[in-house]
């Protein structure tokens, strides 16, 4: 049952995947994560307000593409004004759920492809409800935190961008300020206690949702995936780094 799964995703992961191999059910948990997402980042706007996160944002966009300043101007007004639109924000829940399962589908699709280089086999349908659920107590964790430290700090103290994605400081990225050197803070903010949680459950559910997949392939794999997104932060960073000055 779903809700017995959602609780022993937490304290028995293998017992999770191994039914998933059966049952590969995936929506529920990708509905939960999306909802969570979309809760975070509509309080996040209003407690920080769509004025402060728009104008933040535009004038950084201003100084990298030197835009004239009527267009910045009107760029303002209709970010801000989409904001605040009731329509538009109910609309940002179906945007956050599809674009959620696109990501997972596109992650499956790989792990599918890795599991069968390792010489396992893994179903495209276990393969998503694997990422799904291997992904789903993290972004409870860091969502449910991040809410409460929402309304916990002073807004001013809030980074319009940073925080967008997480309050949650639980990486070695408290160690470095994204103004001093973005590329270095991403590096370091990919070593935390949630991203090797992520890590340890992708390796879990590679290994048991997967025929005749070794535990190190699983890890192996697992750490693959976590390299990668290391990559793609690092040149985020590295391109887009005056966004989080």
């Amino acid at each position: 049952p779903f809700l017995q799964k959602l609780g022993n995703i937490f304290f028995e992961p293998s017992a999770v995947f191994r039914n998933l191999r059966a049952h590969p059910r995936w929506f529920g948990a990708l509905l939960i994560a999306a909802l969570l997402s979309f809760a975070y980042t509509t309080a996040f706007t209003y407690r920080l307000t769509p004025e402060r996160i728009v104008n933040f944002t535009t004038d950084k966009v201003i100084e990298r593409f030197n835009l004239p300043p009527e267009r910045a101007a009107q760029m303002k007004e209709q970010q801000i004004a989409d904001a605040k639109s009731p329509a538009k924000v109910a609309g940002n829940s179906v945007t956050v759920f599809v674009g959620l399962f696109v990501v997972m589908c596109l992650i499956a699709g790989l792990c599918m492809l890795f599991v069968l280089l390792f010489g396992g086999r893994l179903g495209f349908w276990q393969a998503l409800a694997m990422v799904v659920w291997a992904s789903l107590p993290a972004i409870i964790i860091e969502k449910v935190l991040s809410l409460v430290l929402l309304y916990v700090k002073d807004p001013d103290d809030i980074h319009p961008v940073l925080g967008q994605t997480t309050l949650v400081t639980d990486n070695l990225g408290a160690l470095v300020k994204p103004a001093d050197s973005p590329v270095l803070f991403a590096v370091l903010a990919s070593f935390g206690i949630l991203a090797f949680y992520r890590l340890w459950l992708t390796a879990t559910g590679l290994r048991h949702t997967s025929d005749r997949l070794s535990k190190g392939s699983a890890w192996t794999i697992a750490i693959i995936f976590w390299a990668v997104g290391l990559l793609l932060a690092v040149a985020s960073s590295a391109l887009f780094g005056s966004f989080i000055s």
